[in-house]
Order: structure tokens, then sequence, then C-alpha cells
């Protein structure tokens, strides 16, 4: 694994190197939203595995930027999020309780504005160009929103997945990499850990 500095300096240069990628990538969840909004309702399978392209976009920029290790991890997190999604039931989205889905609507906001890392004058710059489906916390942090949201489209390994990486992640980030604002995507991830440990009983 790379020192704390190397790590730092990679998630920097991804954020504002190619920050153009976040913008499409904020361009197509915005478009995601409001097609949710607008009572598009697709299948569990299929939120599933649409789930998996901005985990495989993370890995690219990992792998391209000389971290190994976040690219090993989001291509074996995207591989099993295709898996699992795989063999979730294919019935239409079901909104979850409505505290999930407060958190969870909390939760995408925050990885869609992630302020962390980009290098802007403005905070309008944030709400279009935070590296989302570059970098693993603002990703990560959707991804587990979206799950609150949506029952962990109706499969738990999937919940499950999105918990172990979430609180790997969001702890890494705190203590490791001292970006506390990252204890919301830890928040995020216990979040889904309690819905998905009332999911078993």
């Amino acid at each position: 694994m790379p020192k704390t500095q190397e790590i730092l300096a990679g998630l920097h240069s991804i954020a504002n190197n190619y920050s153009w990628y976040a913008v499409g990538w904020h361009a197509v969840f915005y478009v995601f939203i409001f097609a949710l909004i607008a009572q598009w309702q697709p299948s569990n399978q299929l939120f599933a595995v649409l789930m998996c392209i901005p985990l495989i976009s993370v890995a690219v920029f990992a792998w391209i930027t000389g971290n190994p290790f976040n690219g090993i991890m989001f291509t074996v997190m995207a591989f099993l999020i295709f898996i699992f999604g795989l063999k979730s039931p294919v019935l239409p989205i079901a909104v979850s309780q409505l505290p999930f889905m407060v958190i969870g609507t909390v939760m995408i906001a925050f990885g869609l504005i992630y302020p962390h890392f980009v290098v802007s004058d403005s905070i309008i710059k944030y709400f279009y160009a935070s590296p989302v489906g570059l970098i693993p916390c603002p990703t990560l942090s959707v991804l587990i929103g979206f799950a609150l949201l949506f029952n962990g489209f109706g499969a738990q390994s999937v919940s499950l997945t999105c918990i172990v990486f979430g609180l790997f992640y969001g702890i890494f980030g705190v203590i490791k990499l001292a970006v506390y604002l990252d204890l919301f995507l830890v928040f995020g991830a216990l979040a889904l850990l309690v819905k998905y440990m009332i999911g078993m009983f």
C-alpha cells in the first residue's frame, strides 16, 4: 500500500486532473435521480448491476494513477456487486422505511457534493465536479445511499458488501488520511448495517 502522502497526492491528482470525468458522472447521476423521481422503477437486479459501473470507474482511475490497492479493491467490489446483483429479485425497486430513506438521501447528496480534494474558488463547483465516480469515498457514499433508499436492491449480500467496503474506507480515511469528512461514510455504512441486521430478523 502507498504511503499516506502518496495516497493523498494521488486522490488530489485524480479529483483535479480528471474533473471533466466527474462532471460527466454528475450528469449521469442527476439524470438517474430525475428518472427515479419521475417514477422510473427499474428492477432490483438492474439497479444493482448499474451500480457496478461507477465502481469500475474508480478502479480504472486508481490503476492509471498508480494505486493498485484501490484498483484491486474496487475491481473486487464491482465483481461482487455484479454477481450478487444478478441474484437480486427481478422485481421493481421498493423504497425503505422513512428513517433509512432520509439517511440514504443525505448520503447521496454528500457523495455528489463531496468537497475534499477539489481545488475551487466557488462552492458551486462541488455540485458538478466533486470526485464521485473517480475516488472511493464519495462513490461509496452514493452507492450506500441508494442501498439505504431501496432496501439493498433486494439482496442482503449486496448490502453486506457495501457495509464492509464503506466501513473500511470510511475508517481508513478518518484514521489514516485524517479526512474527517469521511465520518459521514462511516455513519452511512453503520446505518446500512442496522438495516441489514433488521432484515435478518
